[in-house]
This record gives structure tokens, C-alpha cells and sequence, in this order.
């Protein structure tokens, strides 16, 4: 499932990348208003969310990758996994009880996901940036146990699906790196009914930000276009 999953995300994220070169270079990008193409950068970031789980603090690592349009518009995807203590007390499926000595165990709560973003900048003045980014994202969560031989074991895994709606400051710190943090919510709309923790929480994020079109130019300053 794993290797499934990341194949798909490489395919979304090699049509991406050649989607935003073709784009570029067709008549299409022209403006209305004029004879300027629009601008199609890459960008990838790496991304560190502060949130919680019922009363107890539930980080979320990933990151995102994908293009920027006209420095308004960003598109992209990438992969999240939420790291918390969530612990519950749960009653063991009949199939997994063989490899129990209790048929209540331990276990503890893992959830990761993908998720599509779509991001508005509504303040760009170097070398600060302000916008509003919303994603949603499928993915699974599910619970772990340890069995009587000590290996861990999924129980209960379910599909999910996360939406998340924020405001981001962001300041570029040098030529190809930026910092930024926001604020925003998490909301589940397709929930595992064996979380019996509240999921849906603000969130407040960190991320570092990589800009790959700077780098491109840096080290091939005479390739030909806005990068």
C-alpha cells in the first residue's frame, strides 16, 4: 500500500512539473492585457504543524511540492503524517485475539494522509508574503497494539479525509530559503468511528520553505525563462 501511494504522489508530481513547463510555454499564458507570459515556478516546502488531539499535543510532519502561479496562485501536493500519544483502551477484533493474551489492549493512534493544496498570496512585497492556504487530503489512519510476542500490530485502520483552512506569514530569510508560520483549523470530514478522541483542532504551523526556480538560476543563470 505504502509503495502504491508513493508511486501515485511521484506521477501527480512529474504531471505537475511538465503540466506547468507546457503551460508556460504555450500562447495560452499570455495576459489580456498584455503580451507577458505568466509566471510557472516550482516550489517545495517542508512543513511542521503544531495541533491537537482531544487535550493532548499532536505534531504533524510532511511536506508539499508543486508550482506557483504569477507569485498569486500555488498548487501543489504532498504527504503528512500526525505524531501523537494518543492512547486508548480497545476491544480486540475476534480475528486478532489469538494473538492477545487480554481481549482489551493498549493502543495507540497513527494517522498520515496526502493532501492537495490551493493557496492565495494576498500580500507580496519582498521580502514578505502573506496568504491563505486550504488543502484536503485522504489518507488512513489506524490504531497499534503490542501482541503477546511483543510485535506491534494495525487494528482498526480506516480511511480519512482532512481538510484544512489557515492564514501564513512567510519571509524570505536568503536567496533560496524562506521561514514562515500561520494559523488555521483541521477538520475531519470521513473520521475513523473508532477515534474516540476529538481529531478536528486549530493548528499552528511552521514551515521551511525552498525555492527551487532561485537555485535553477543561480547555477544556470543563462536558462531561458522566469524562474
Amino acid at each position: 500500500m505504502k509503495l502504491k501511494s508513493a508511486l501515485a504522489l511521484s506521477i501527480i508530481l512529474f504531471d505537475l512539473f511538465i503540466g506547468a513547463n507546457l503551460y508556460a510555454e504555450t500562447p495560452m499564458a499570455l495576459f489580456k492585457k498584455g503580451e507577458d507570459k505568466k509566471k510557472v515556478r516550482p516550489f517545495f516546502q517542508l512543513d511542521s504543524y503544531y495541533s491537537f488531539i482531544g487535550n493532548e499535543q499532536a505534531d504533524v510532519q510532511g511536506f508539499k511540492a508543486g508550482i506557483e502561479l504569477n507569485q498569486k496562485w500555488r498548487f501543489g501536493v504532498g504527504y503528512n503524517k500526525i505524531k501523537s500519544d494518543i492512547i486508548e483502551w480497545k476491544l480486540l477484533p475476534e480475528e486478532e485475539r489469538s494473538y492477545s493474551n487480554t481481549n482489551i489492549v493498549k493502543s495507540q493512534l497513527y494517522l498520515n494522509y496526502y493532501p492537495v493544496l490551493a493557496e492565495y498570496v494576498i500580500y507580496n512585497k519582498d521580502p514578505w508574503q502573506v496568504s491563505v492556504p486550504f488543502t484536503i487530503g485522504y489518507g488512513n489512519s489506524y490504531f497499534s497494539y503490542y501482541d503477546k510476542n511483543n510485535n506491534s500490530r494495525k487494528i482498526f485502520n480506516h480511511s480519512i479525509i482532512i481538510t484544512e483552512l489557515g492564514v501564513t506569514g512567510q519571509v524570505k530569510v536568503f536567496k533560496w530559503i524562506g521561514l514562515g508560520a500561520g494559523i488555521g483549523y483541521r477538520y475531519l470530514l470521513m473520521n475513523n468511528p473508532e477515534i474516540e478522541t476529538k481529531v478536528s483542532s486549530p493548528v499552528y504551523s511552521i514551515r521551511i520553505k525552498i525555492f527551487p526556480g532561485a537555485i535553477i538560476k543561480t547555477f544556470f543563470p543563462n536558462l531561458s525563462g522566469d524562474w
